[in-house]
């Protein structure tokens, strides 16, 4: 693929200057697997074809000069991560900062972070679970919100889980949780959400690496910012239950499922017209075809509480498969397929009967010349088709990214 002549070159001999003057790095630097601190860092350079997601028409604009089209942006990162074993206990914290540049969208520049704490703990030999948090600020993507503003996505994500051992063959699991996001765009507040989750379940256990259970979740979601239509406000906010079954099974030491599937149920605060009762479910396959290379395939419906301010929710429909290979000790490769249909229901009130179909073809490599530095190269190809004027696109992207852990 040819790349156009806008293409800031100083900013490209940045990203690969920095790549290779970590792998030149002493060895004696080199993290050893189970070090305790490990600081890392990183440079991204991103292509891609359609940055803002324009439709065909909207590119016919780009193409004579009206609208940017394509773009590149150099993303750095500094990060550390603490991993430690204490007897039973387990202590994973990451932490990292990044800076993003575009080329031509420089008031898209931004300063994003990144924070998980966790902690796996176990008390004796029947009850064990983890506590984690998670924090994340960064550019909401363009598929999602396709204005020509800035929008920082904040999310922030706790959780409890507790699970006990009670008999050879039984176990009791239960958790909270508590989601927040919000956005810094003003066109995209009132996609703004705070989640908290109740959950409780039992699980026969066959053998260790295979169970059958069920699982109950009780979740309120309130929507702080009221959706706004016309001289109308809408409060979203809703109670939502479920009942799933969860199987996950080892067929043999190649093959493995897991299947999470059942009855949710949603009812909103204002209007009962959104409400639905619905099957979800997720089908989860893994082959091992070798010791080098592996199978995937899944398989989902689910209607979710997807932050968008033109629906409450979306009826996803999807499959994907990807295939992994371990060339040699030092690369590997991934090619993925995706396919995914989006149901906008949330917003039949408003006859606002919009269906998108996604498809994604990817293909990546990792190669790691020493035991401390990879540099891991992609392509993707999004295409987005629906019964909406001017929701369609195509992009076609390509990253490179270097990264050393000291």
């Amino acid at each position: 693929m040819r790349l156009p002549h806008s293409i800031n070159l100083k900013k490209t001999a940045l990203a690969l200057a920095i790549s290779c003057k970590v792998a030149v790095v002493d060895s004696v630097a080199w993290a050893a697997e189970g070090d305790v601190i490990r600081p890392y860092a990183s440079a991204t350079y991103f292509y891609d074809s359609n940055l803002r997601r324009f439709s065909t028409e909207e590119r016919s604009l780009a193409a004579t000069g009206r609208r940017d089209r394509s773009d590149t942006f150099i993303q750095s990162q500094v990060g550390i991560i603490l991993d430690k074993k204490i007897s039973q206990q387990n202590f994973y914290v990451d932490v990292n900062v990044n800076k993003t540049k575009f080329d031509r969208a420089t008031e898209l520049d931004n300063d994003g972070k990144t924070a998980t704490a966790r902690w796996d703990w176990q008390l004796g030999s029947r009850l064990h679970g983890k506590i984690e948090g998670f924090h994340k600020e960064a550019l909401v993507p363009f598929s999602d919100f396709r204005g020509i503003t800035q929008n920082l996505r904040t999310e922030n994500r706790k959780i409890f889980e507790l699970i006990w051992r009670f008999h050879p063959s039984w176990q009791l699991r239960t958790g909270v949780a508590d989601y927040d996001v919000e956005y810094s765009a003003t066109e995209q507040r009132a996609a703004a959400l705070n989640e908290t989750s109740q959950n409780v379940g039992i699980d026969y256990l066959a053998t260790d690496d295979d169970l059958i259970g069920i699982v109950y979740r009780h979740a309120r979601g309130d929507r702080p910012v009221a959706q706004r239509f016309g001289i109308f406000l809408i409060d979203n906010s809703y109670d939502q239950n479920e009942i799933k079954a969860r199987v996950q099974w080892k067929f043999s030491g190649k093959s493995h499922i897991d299947f999470l599937g059942g009855i949710v149920e949603r009812k909103h605060d204002d209007l009962s017209q959104r409400d639905f009762r619905v099957w979800n479910s997720r089908l989860d396959y893994r082959y091992s075809m070798t010791g080098k290379t592996n199978f995937g395939f899944s398989a989902w419906q689910d209607n979710n509480a997807r932050s968008f301010v033109t629906t409450t929710y979306t009826q996803n429909r999807g499959l994907s498969t990807a295939v992994n290979w371990l060339a040699t000790s030092k690369i590997s490769l991934q090619g993925a397929l995706r396919y995914e249909e989006m149901d906008f229901k949330g917003d039949l009130l408003f006859n606002q009967e919009r269906v998108d179909k996604n498809k994604t073809a990817a293909l990546n490599m990792t190669y790691r010349p020493t035991q401390s530095f990879s540099i891991n190269s992609s392509l993707r190809r999004v295409k987005r088709d629906s019964n909406l004027s001017g929701a369609e696109f195509t992009s076609t992207s390509i990253s490179i990214t270097g990264q050393y852990e000291f």
